[in-house]
């Protein structure tokens, strides 16, 4: 089995935990947090206590790894994978894809991708590298995630939509097909995304529209 170690500690990294054991591929070694004591316990599991290892600096000591970062951030995200890539240029991320989820064949998804149980991803759609698509997601055909994009719970996209680097898809939105959504940008919790978006721009509403620029 493969090592594992999970970057992140709180909420979400429990989620993926659990469905990097469902996939009974890996053997998960524990977490690293950079802002968590080290030998936390995060999760108890079958008389068995995964700890925080430490920090990404302590990555070093050991051999013969691969992660996934377990952050639902999408700017964080990002900036632990830079991290990681100064202190080891060739750390190997793992896409941890559940086994609860449907997934076309024709689908393509990048390295350090997560996609949690329930959620669906229908024929040529590409997610990029370090995407998370959350629980009981819905993406139709031929739509495309930009590296370190993301959505909440509950997300559905129509066909051909295409989603920017960093942005994110908030809790239970709906995306219209074609629509394209920028760079870095936020769309608020139970929005209906009818135009295109703009980058680094926050999006709320029925209908959705612009409510400020994003930094």
């Amino acid at each position: 089995m493969k090592k594992i170690v999970i970057f992140g500690s709180g909420c979400h990294a429990k989620i993926v935990f659990s469905e990097i054991l469902k996939l009974k591929r890996y053997k998960i070694l524990g977490f690293i947090d950079d802002f968590a004591p080290k030998k936390k316990i995060v999760v108890k599991y079958k008389n068995k206590k995964y700890l925080n290892l430490g920090k990404i600096k302590d990555l070093k000591k050991y051999k013969k790894i691969s992660g996934v970062i377990g952050v639902g951030s999408s700017i964080l995200r990002k900036k632990i994978y830079n991290e990681i890539k100064n202190i080891l240029k060739n750390f190997k991320f793992e896409k941890i894809i559940s086994k609860d989820s449907i997934i076309d064949e024709t689908v393509k998804i990048g390295d350090g991708s997560v996609v949690i149980s329930n959620s669906v991803i229908n024929r040529s759609t590409v997610i990029g590298k370090h995407c998370l698509i959350n629980t009981s997601v819905s993406i139709d055909h031929d739509n495309y995630f930009d590296d370190f994009s993301g959505t909440g719970p509950g997300v559905t996209t129509g066909g051909k939509v295409k989603v920017g680097k960093l942005s994110y898809l908030g809790i239970g939105s709906t995306i219209k097909n074609t629509v394209k959504i920028g760079k870095n940008s936020f769309i608020g919790g139970s929005s209906f995304v009818n135009k295109n978006c703009l980058d680094n721009a926050l999006y709320f509403g029925v209908p959705a529209k612009k409510i400020k620029n994003k930094k």
